[in-house]
């Protein structure tokens, strides 16, 4: 047996099958709606040779949505960072900015990759958790996906594009040599 059979093996006994695992994860949703009412999770699954395989997940609980809607600037950062691992996609979140100017955690989620129809749906849970506000302000990275589900679900929303990329983007198209030639960090300005 190679290391990796035995390393599957070990893995199973200790935490599990990934079928059981799945199926706590509903268990969870349930009995976090229990102990914490008006928190929205959402479970997407889809359905492939009749097996259910799980393709998405979003979680905002109750006291963080209340936390952001009496506590928080109406601005929410929205981005997601690459998984790596057995479960490939992308950890979504939207994030705001509390009285003392710290992260706020407002929600997060699941998702298999950062299209238009997965940023929609995230984007649509999020509404369903904070409502419409009549001054919101929404930074993204400037994903087109995310770009046009805050349009979509958000319309009254004003859009911004997060700096750092928005710096990223600028020396992509205009950097170089020539451009730089009189800056003592043109290399990368965020080492």
């Amino acid at each position: 047996m190679t290391r990796f059979g035995r390393e599957e093996i070990s893995l199973k006994e200790m935490f599990g099958s990934w079928q059981a695992s799945f199926q706590m994860l509903f268990n969870w949703r349930a009995e976090v709606l229990k102990r914490s009412p008006g928190s929205v999770i959402e479970i997407d699954v889809q359905e492939v040779d009749g097996e259910f395989h799980f393709r998405r997940m979003f979680c905002a609980l109750r006291p963080c949505i209340d936390g952001f809607l009496e506590g928080c600037r109406t601005y929410l950062a929205i981005d997601s960072t690459t998984l790596h691992g057995r479960c490939n996609g992308h950890l979504g979140a939207a994030t705001a900015i509390d009285g003392h100017n710290w992260m706020y955690p407002v929600a997060f989620g699941f998702i298999d990759g950062e299209t238009t129809d997965n940023w929609t749906w995230f984007m649509t849970h999020l509404h369903k958790a904070i409502g419409d506000l009549p001054v919101l302000a929404i930074s993204s990275d400037a994903c087109k996906g995310l770009e046009k589900a805050v349009k979509d679900v958000f319309p009254q929303a004003e859009q911004r594009e997060c700096f750092r990329h928005l710096m990223q983007n600028f020396i992509k198209r205009f950097g170089g040599r020539y451009f730089f030639k009189n800056v003592s960090c043109s290399k990368n300005i965020y080492a």
